[in-house]
């Protein structure tokens, strides 16, 4: 579903950016979205029991009024953009997959391993049952280096 969001964000951009030429005035610039938290679990179509959240959490170098339609489309498919959400922690390490790609707006999402570990580090009560789960589902190596090198302890969760 957020594909569809992101599909008419970038006609969006493209039409006004028509607009703007024949108006002479400066164009929209592409932007890169990097989706983050619960909603890019649920994207990413795992196996595990990924709870439903309204709240779209991303970093972005979109232009406001880029990010006002954004915002727009998402509420439109039931979703908000969290207004914090851009202040989520993400280990520095963080890898992300290209989800979508447009003439304007490319958009990615965090891989499941640093998705959890940042649920892991900053909401391990409020994600215990997911992170469980997760555990149980044979993570990469990668997920258990940065558990250590950030001090998470995933005893807890076993």
């Amino acid at each position: 579903m957020l594909k569809t969001v992101l599909k008419k964000l970038d006609l969006w951009i493209e039409e006004q950016n028509k607009a703007f030429e024949t108006e002479g005035l400066r164009k929209f610039h592409s932007c890169k979205i990097r989706i983050v938290g619960q909603t890019a679990l649920i994207e990413a179509n795992l196996s595990l029991h990924v709870p439903a959240t309204m709240d779209v959490d991303v970093f972005a170098d979109y232009e406001h009024s880029v990010q006002k339609k954004f915002e727009a489309l998402l509420k439109e498919i039931g979703k908000e953009l969290d207004p914090v959400g851009h202040e989520a922690w993400m280990p520095q390490e963080t890898e992300y997959q290209q989800f979508y790609s447009g003439s304007f707006v490319t958009a990615y999402l965090a891989k499941p391993e640093f998705v959890i570990l940042s649920k892991a580090k900053k909401a391990p009560q409020k994600n215990s049952r997911l992170i469980t789960e997760y555990l149980a589902s044979e993570p990469p190596a990668v997920f258990f280096e940065l558990a250590k090198k950030y001090q998470i302890d995933l005893e807890r969760f076993v």
